[in-house]
Parts: C-alpha cells; sequence; structure tokens
C-alpha cells in the first residue's frame, strides 16, 4: 500500500503524523468547519475536476467567519493546499476532499485560533444504491434552526444532529431519513439537500427552513430552468413527500442519490423517475465535462504531467 499524505497547513505530512491535540478547541468544543469536495478524473487529458471548488472554498471562509475564527487563510492559499495534496497523493480516480479549519490551542470555549488547514484526499466512489434508488424515512428528530447553531454553514458540531437522525434510521431499516425543522415542515436529510417532483415541477425546501445552503442544490436549479423545467424553493410539508412522483437526495457526497420510497410510502412506480434521471444524467456530464460546452473553470482542475510526480511531501 503506497504510503499516503495529508496536508496541514502548507505542509503533507504523512497520514499518521496529521495529528491535533485532545486538548483542542476543535477536540473540547466541535469548533471546526470543513467542505467536502468530489474530484472526478479525465483520464483521457490526466486532470481531475474539481466540482465546484471556487464556491466550496467560498463557504469554508464563511463558515470560518460565522465561528469566528481569527486566521490569516485566503481562497488562493486554501485552494493551493487542495491543489498539492492531491498531486502528492498521485490521486488518478474519483475522489473526496476533505478540508477542515480547526481551532487548534488549548483554549477556552470562545477560542478564536490559532487555526489548523487540514485536507485530506481519498478515492471515493458512488453511494450504495445510487442505481437503483433508496428508502427514506422521517425523523423524529428535529433539524436545529439558526437561533440555536447556524445550519447553512458546515460546522463539524452541527452533524451530530444529523447523526442522530441516522442512527435510528438505520436502526429502523431506512437507507437515509429527512428532518423537519422547528415549524414541522421538511429540511433536509442529514448530509444532502431534498427534492420531489410532482406533475414535472421540482420542489425544494428554502434556504430560510433549516437547511445547508448546499452548492449542488443550487446547481440543480441552474439546471431546471436551463431545461425548462419549473423549480419551487418553498415550505414542504411531509405528507407532500408521500404522494410525489419522483423525489432525490443531492449533495457532494450524495451527487444525486434517487428516493423511491418515503416512510414505506413507495414513489414513482419503486424505480428512479424521468426527471431525476434526467437531471442525474446533467450532473455526471458536468462533472466529467462530457458535453460541448462544458468545461469547467481552470481554476476548478489539477493537471498531472505525463511523467510520474516524484513520491514525496513537497511544501506547495
Amino acid at each position: 500500500m503506497k504510503e499516503c499524505f495529508i496536508q496541514l497547513n502548507d505542509r503533507a505530512v504523512p497520514y499518521e503524523e496529521a495529528t491535533i491535540h485532545v486538548g483542542s478547541a476543535a477536540m473540547k468544543y466541535g469548533a471546526s468547519v470543513f467542505e467536502g469536495i468530489r474530484g472526478y478524473w479525465d483520464a483521457d487529458r490526466h486532470r481531475m475536476h474539481l466540482f465546484s471548488l471556487s464556491e466550496h472554498v467560498d463557504r469554508l471562509l464563511d463558515s470560518m467567519k460565522i465561528m469566528g475564527m481569527e486566521h490569516s487563510w485566503n481562497k488562493d492559499r486554501v485552494i493551493g493546499n487542495i491543489r498539492n495534496i492531491i498531486l502528492v497523493n498521485h490521486l488518478q480516480e474519483d475522489c473526496y476532499v476533505r478540508v477542515a479549519a480547526s481551532v487548534e490551542a488549548d483554549g477556552s470555549l470562545e477560542a478564536r485560533g490559532p487555526v489548523l488547514l487540514s485536507v485530506a484526499a481519498f478515492p471515493q466512489q458512488r453511494k450504495p444504491h445510487s442505481d437503483r434508488g433508496i428508502h427514506i424515512s422521517v425523523s423524529s428528530w428535529q433539524r436545529i434552526s439558526d437561533q440555536i447553531m447556524p445550519p447553512r454553514i458546515k460546522c463539524i458540531a452541527n452533524y451530530q444532529n444529523g447523526r442522530l437522525a441516522m442512527l435510528q434510521a438505520k436502526s429502523d431499516g431506512y437507507d437515509n431519513t429527512l428532518l423537519l425543522n422547528q415549524h414541522g415542515k421538511i429540511a433536509e436529510a442529514p448530509t444532502a439537500a431534498f427534492f420531489i417532483v410532482k406533475n414535472g415541477r421540482l420542489i425544494t425546501p428554502s434556504v430560510t427552513s433549516g437547511i445547508l445552503e448546499s452548492i449542488t442544490r443550487r446547481h440543480i436549479l441552474n439546471w431546471a430552468k436551463e431545461m425548462g423545467l419549473t423549480a419551487e424553493e418553498r415550505e414542504l410539508d411531509r405528507t407532500e413527500c408521500y404522494l410525489a412522483d419522483e423525489a432525490f437526495l443531492c449533495g457532494t457526497g450524495a451527487e444525486i442519490l434517487p428516493v423511491i420510497s418515503v416512510d414505506r410510502y413507495e414513489l414513482g412506480g419503486g424505480s428512479i423517475g424521468p426527471v431525476t434521471a434526467l437531471l442525474m444524467n446533467k450532473y455526471f456530464n458536468t462533472a466529467y465535462a462530457k458535453e460541448e460546452g462544458l468545461e469547467p473553470n481552470l481554476e476548478d482542475i489539477v493537471t498531472y504531467p505525463k511523467e510520474e510526480i516524484v513520491n514525496a511531501a513537497l511544501p506547495i
């Protein structure tokens, strides 16, 4: 097995050395934020396309701001760290990049720094059952609200809310679950946004419904407009999900993941619907830049030299 490296504050270090102290504010109080980014390998052009890299880094910096972190990181420096660890690890297959900013001092609850930036990158394939759809529930756990902990940012502590919901769903025999917000309306799944399709119309909870402001969700709304599909952002009732023609989850990890039942109410005859299939095709064509005019932004591409990269932990 080849040696794996993780990026820590501008340096690639061996995997086993990428540590943070148990006394840090990140460990004691969850003072950490992160982003997940999908990389799609283009073997013909010998390069990695990091889907919506720029938008993910913008959201990371927004999360750091909301969480009161004092730091010197900027967008170009973060992107440089991400690019470096992909090259150092010789990743030449579809991958997942996890970049996190953590308060590493052994400080008080209100500690603002210093901030450690870590970047891990590793191979990642499709979610299980993405080719045939998943069964989901509506959880008894309530989604956190903006008055409790801001759900629109990717604070690591927020994910305990979704973890509890997923533990319940798995115990009950479901693949995933949806959380309701404080008003009893659908918010999202623990790690993904949610859409239904009714009479050809896409419907998704609004950004004020207690959701993470999903980048993949934003792309889907834009694609729907380009394709001439009607899309609504509004409150969504639980029973609307039961009567939907189609439904799907979306996000960096989920990509576009079809849903074929909610609380055991079957949708669309138990198979992937035509609108979901259309959007899945659009997603992967965009991710792999397979259609004319879908060339990714240059800043979202990591191009490998034709020769092998030296296997060493190199600073950027």
